[in-house]
C-alpha cells in the first residue's frame, strides 16, 4: 500500500547504501526483504530489538534523508510499543532528518492514541496514507527550493528584442495570430513544428509536399482564439486529395461564421508524434508581475490539473526545478521503465518563454503553448497564442 501510495503520487523510493543494505542483512538474515522499503520480516517479530535496531541503521545513514515507518500508534496502553515509541522518538532527536508514522487508517485515533501522539515531539504521525504521502511530496518540493532567489534577468539576444518591438508595434488586434505568435516565439528559442501558411489549395498541397506526410492543417485569423472549437483544425493529413479537402472544408466552416472574421490563410504544419503532450504557458499577474506555467497539456489539462508556476525570468536551473514539481516532469525523466524524453526542449522553451514575458513588459497579458509535443528525439510548440494586453484585448475579455 505504501509502495503504491508513492507510485501515484509520482514518487519512488531510492535504493539503500550498499553498506546499510550488507548490514541489514547480516541482521535480519532468511525470512525479510533488504530493500527500500525494507520488510524486516521474521526476524522482527521473533525479536523487535532487531526492528528497532534497523530503524536506527536508516536513522544514522547519512544518505538517507526521510525515515518512514508504516505502522499504527496503539490504541490503549501497550508497554512494549510505547516503549519502541518512544526510543525512536528519542532516536529522531538525535537524526537532522525527519522521521515519520503513517498510519494508514485516516480516522479512528482514541483519546488514549492522540496524548500518546503529543508526548513524541520528534516523531511526526501522519493519518491517511494518501493524505501523509502528499504530504511528504510537498516536504521534498520546498526542500528543493531555493532559500535564496537569485536576481536573474533575461537572457534574450537583441534580434529577438527587435522581433518583440516590431511584432508588438505592428499588432492591432487582441491577439497575435498564430504564424505571428510562433514567429515570436522562434526568435526567443523556442522550438516549432516545420510550417507554412498557405492561401490556396495548390500551396496547401505543395507545402504537405515539402514538409513531408501526415501534416495538420488549421485555420489562422487574429480574429478566431480558439480554432479547434469551430473545426479550425484537421489532423492526420496523409495525402494531397486530403490537403485540399481539408483546405476547402476549413475555409467553408469560416465563411458561415457570424460576423464574418477575417481569414489570413491555412497553416499546414508538420504533425508531430508526441510521447506526451505538454502546455508551457506566460501571463502577467497583477499582484506577482510575470509567471511561468508548466505541466501536462493537451485535453488532459483540465483533467490532471498538473501544472506548476514560477517568476519569470527563469535560467536553465530555475527551469529545470519548475518541470520537476510536475508530474510531467516525473514522465518525461522515464516513468517506469519507459524511455527519457527530450526534456532539453522543454527547459529551452521555458526560458525561451520567461524571457519574452519579462521582455514584454506589460504590453502581453498571456502567452499560452498547448500542446507543446516531446517525444525522445524532440520537443516542439504546435500551437500557440499570444494575447496582448491593450485595449483590444480588454474588450474581447469582457464579451
Amino acid at each position: 500500500m505504501l509502495i503504491d501510495a508513492f507510485y501515484a503520487a509520482g514518487l519512488n523510493f531510492a535504493p539503500l547504501s550498499p553498506h546499510v543494505s550488507a548490514e541489514l542483512a547480516k541482521m535480519l538474515g532468511p525470512g525479510s526483504i533488504v530493500g527500500n522499503p525494507l520488510d524486516a520480516g521474521f526476524a522482527a517479530v521473533v525479536d523487535p530489538s532487531v526492528y528497532m535496531k534497523s530503524i536506527k541503521l536508516m536513522i544514522d545513514d547519512p544518505d538517507i534523508d526521510i525515515v518512514i515507518v508504516d505502522a499504527e500508534l496503539p490504541k490503549a496502553p501497550h508497554e512494549l510499543r510505547e516503549r519502541n515509541l518512544r526510543i525512536v522518538n528519542e532516536m529522531a532527536s538525535q537524526a537532522g532528518k525527519p522521521v515519520i508514522y503513517i498510519s494508514a487508517m485516516s480516522i479512528g485515533f482514541t483519546e488514549y492514541t492522540k496524548g500518546l501522539r503529543k508526548s513524541l515531539p520528534h516523531l511526526a504521525v501522519m493519518q491517511g496514507m494518501d493524505r501523509a504521502v502528499t504530504a511528504i511530496k510537498s516536504l521534498l518540493a520546498y526542500a528543493k527550493l531555493r532559500k535564496e532567489v537569485p536576481d536573474i534577468v533575461s537572457s534574450s539576444k537583441p534580434a529577438a528584442r527587435a522581433v518583440l518591438e516590431k511584432t508588438l508595434k505592428s499588432a492591432t488586434g487582441a491577439a497575435l495570430d498564430e504564424v505571428a505568435s510562433k514567429k515570436l516565439l522562434k526568435a526567443y528559442g523556442i522550438p516549432i513544428s516545420k510550417e507554412a501558411i498557405a492561401q490556396t489549395a495548390a500551396d496547401a498541397v505543395k507545402i504537405a509536399k515539402q514538409i513531408g506526410f501526415p501534416v495538420v492543417a488549421k485555420l489562422v485569423s487574429a480574429e478566431i482564439l480558439h480554432k479547434s472549437d469551430i473545426g479550425g483544425v484537421v489532423l492526420n493529413l496523409n495525402s494531397a486529395a486530403e490537403v485540399k479537402k481539408a483546405f476547402a472544408d476549413i475555409t467553408a466552416r469560416v465563411a458561415k461564421l457570424k460576423g464574418k472574421p477575417k481569414l489570413d490563410g491555412i497553416l499546414i504544419a508538420q504533425q508531430v508524434k508526441a510521447e506526451l503532450e505538454l502546455v508551457v504557458g506566460a501571463s502577467l499577474d497583477a499582484e506577482m508581475g510575470p509567471v511561468v506555467l508548466f505541466g501536462t497539456g493537451g485535453i488532459d489539462i483540465e483533467l490532471m490539473k498538473d501544472v506548476a508556476l514560477a517568476g519569470a525570468p527563469l535560467d536553465e536551473a530555475e527551469a529545470r526545478l519548475l518541470i520537476g514539481r510536475t508530474k510531467a516532469g516525473v514522465k518525461m525523466r522515464g516513468y517506469r521503465g519507459r524511455p527519457a524524453l527530450h526534456g532539453a526542449s522543454a527547459v529551452k522553451a521555458l526560458v525561451g518563454l520567461s524571457n519574452l514575458i519579462a521582455d514584454a513588459g506589460d504590453r502581453i497579458a498571456s502567452i499560452d503553448i498547448n500542446p507543446f509535443l516531446i517525444n525522445t528525439r524532440t520537443g516542439v510548440a504546435v500551437d500557440a497564442l499570444i494575447v496582448l494586453n491593450n485595449a483590444a484585448a480588454k474588450r474581447a475579455a469582457g464579451h
